[in-house]
């Protein structure tokens, strides 16, 4: 076994040590005069998903899902051409390099189609950033920029989240969105 999936295998162990040893849910938590913390995520936005081409796997994912494309745009600074598909409250994004210096065509030449990254949707992008950088951990992005759909959005970077890029998005006004 290797150094980094022995390395795996422990914290993945460890992390169900840890929820093993939670304390029982009750329906009446103890009453606090602390107020309880706001939670970060809306939902999850969606998961992107890194593929050679849009013209081979729109059609597929068309018949996987039983539902049409809704929405493709081009978003230039991520040299990524992008579909979207709602799946309940979330989406599929499906990735295409338009340019081989970008960052899906960089993450196809070392792996496989597939899941790209995980986004969730915040309730303020600015405030999750400052929080993080804060608490140290490691972000891609440390101010918000604009991605697919008008959403403000950054990164943070994978090796600050057990190796899952996560993505954190937020509507540029109450109400916009993919579609």
């Amino acid at each position: 076994m290797t150094p980094t999936r022995r390395r795996r295998r422990v914290q993945s162990h460890v992390a169900a040590h840890r929820l093993n040893h939670l304390p029982p849910a009750t329906d009446n938590p103890p009453m606090s005069d602390t107020p309880a913390p706001k939670r970060l995520f809306k939902k999850i936005d969606h998961l992107g998903i890194a593929v050679p081409s849009l013209a081979d796997a729109i059609p597929l994912y068309e018949t996987l899902l039983g539902a049409e494309v809704e929405h493709v745009e081009v978003v230039e600074d991520q040299k990524v051409r992008t579909a979207f598909f709602t799946v309940g409250e979330s989406h599929f994004e499906l990735l295409e390099p338009t340019d081989p210096d970008g960052p899906i065509a960089r993450y196809l030449a070392k792996n496989r189609p597939g899941i790209h990254h995980i986004c969730v949707q915040v309730h303020d992008i600015d405030a999750v950033l400052a929080q993080y950088k804060a608490a140290g951990i490691r972000l891609i992005d440390e101010q918000p920029r604009i991605g697919a759909g008008g959403m403000r959005i950054a990164f943070v970077h994978p090796k600050a989240t057990g190796g899952v890029l996560l993505e954190l998005s937020e509507p540029l006004a109450e109400g916009e969105g993919h579609a």
